[in-house]
Parts: C-alpha cells; structure tokens; sequence
C-alpha cells in the first residue's frame, strides 16, 4: 500500500507540473470548475462582503468614504486656519500703517491732545462726486475728543477735509474741495527739493464745486503744471501747515485781468475714497503745559 501511494502521489504531482505549464487557451475548461467549486461559497463571501462594506463603506469611485470624510475635515481646518492666520496678518499691517501715520504727523507745540485716529465706516457717500461729505463712524472711546470743525487727514502729509458735524455715533465731514469748508491759503512749490518757501508765490485757493480747487497769481510767478501746492493757513491747526491739497492740473489766461494767470488744482487724495482718516484737533482746544 505504501508503495502504491507513493505511485500516485508521483503521478499527481507530475499531472499538475504538466498542467501548470500548459498554455492558458488550452485551459478553458477550468473556469467551468471554478464556477461549480465557488457555488457553494458565494454565499458566504456576499454576506462578508456586506459586513465590510456597513463597516468601512466604499463610495463609487472605490475609496473609503471613512478616511475621505476625515481627510476632508482635516482640510477644512486647515482652511480655516490658514484664513485666520491671514487675517491676523492683515490686522497687523493695517495697525502698524495706522501707527506710523500718526507718528509721521507734525508735532503741535500748542494743543494738549494728541490726534485722534479713527477707523472711518463711510455711510450715505457718493462715489461719483468728490465734493461729497463723508459720515464717518465714533466709538463711545472718542466721545468728547473730536469736535466741529477739527482738520481730516490721510497719511500724516494730506489736508483732505473738515469736520462739520458731530453726534454720539457718527462724525460728517466735508472735503477741502466742498465750498463750506471756505478758502484756503497755500504755497506753490516745484517739484525740485531745493526750494525756497520764503520766495514761492502764494495762492489763495477757492472750490468750483466740482472737486476741485482753482485761484489766481500773477504771470510772473515761476509756476508750472505739476507743482504741489500746500496749506499756509493760519486759520488751520500750526500742525497741519504745510500739509499737501492737490497739484496744479490747468493754468487759463484771465480775460478780464491779462498779467494774472488762473490755476486749477486738483487733489491727490479724495476724502470719500479714503478707509479711515487721522483727525487732527485746533490748536484752540488748550495750551500744552
């Protein structure tokens, strides 16, 4: 008997070496035994399969719902930490601007308060106008601190408008070309850095109504298109003067005075175009101790 085993199990291995070579077209007959061996275990692998699918679902394109629903969630904090580090970014720069425009203003020998800063929520402006007034919103910190008729200004170098009203919520304010603010005095200068103040001809400057500012000087002045002009307005705050108000866009003969020349000068800076603004109080407010 162990000598027969021993024959078949030779044979039987033989048959399957001789069958594992074989090339595959001349085996077709075993998918028809395949299906006849898996009839009895199809059962049991659909009852598994569904197991493992109430488990760890699988959606259409054949990944785990699970770890999509986390990689997502992930991504999503990551979103959002990613704008509020941005944002955060975005304070900080907008604080260190704020900052450094109020150290950039002129020191006032003559006012006890310092200048107001405000972060400006502009209600009921018209964009397409720019001798339009501006609202400009005050927290309950401000209260008391602004005034009417106190100075507006951008950037710590521009005069750009007058406040004119005041209430607990909200200050109107008017821009140096709207014609309640009233004249103005300034300097001409040139664009080249060595000037003499004492020398440059001086304007006094009146608003058309349409935003912009215009005044006349005799013919003689060295003026050109592009000059700056500047306040040199006692009737302002001593820390504004020399502040910017526009350039000189137009220079018009005048008609009925021919040695005087009439200019047009337009702001740089429009009030109702601006985000916040440094309101600057009048040296009439108190002496500095």
């Amino acid at each position: 008997m162990r000598i027969r085993s021993r024959h078949v199990l030779t044979v039987v291995l033989g048959v399957t070496l001789l069958v594992a070579v074989l090339p595959t077209r001349w085996l077709g007959w075993t998918s028809d035994m395949a299906d006849i061996v898996r009839i009895p275990i199809m059962p049991l692998a659909g009852v598994g399969s569904r197991l493992a699918g109430a488990m760890r679902p699988v959606n259409i394109d054949g990944n785990l719902v699970g770890d999509v629903a986390d990689l997502r969630e992930m991504e999503s904090q990551r979103s959002r930490i990613e704008r509020l580090l941005l944002a955060e970014q975005l304070r900080v720069a907008e604080l260190e601007t704020q900052l450094r425009h109020l150290q950039d203003l002129p020191p006032d020998a003559r006012t006890r308060r310092p200048p107001v800063l405000i972060k400006s929520e502009v209600t009921g402006r018209r964009p397409d106008h720019p001798a339009s007034g501006v609202e400009l919103h005050v927290g309950p910190e401000l209260a008391g601190r602004v005034s009417q008729g106190d100075a507006v200004t951008w950037d710590g170098r521009w005069l750009v408008g007058r406040v004119t009203r005041v209430s607990d919520f909200r200050l109107s304010a008017l821009p140096v070309t709207h014609p309640d603010v009233g004249p103005l005095m300034g300097v001409i200068l040139p664009e080249d850095e060595a000037v003499d103040v004492a020398s440059s001809p001086r304007i006094l400057l009146k608003q058309d109504g349409s935003g912009n500012l215009i005044g006349e000087i005799d013919r003689r002045s060295p003026v050109a298109i592009g000059d700056r002009v500047i306040l040199a307005d006692r009737s302002w705050p001593s820390s504004l003067q020399a502040f910017k108000i526009g350039r000189v866009a137009k220079m018009d003969d005048v008609d009925a005075a021919p040695l005087r020349v009439r200019l047009l000068v337009e702001p740089e800076v429009h009030l109702h175009q601006l985000p916040w603004v440094v309101i600057v109080g009048q040296d009439a407010r108190g002496v500095a101790p």
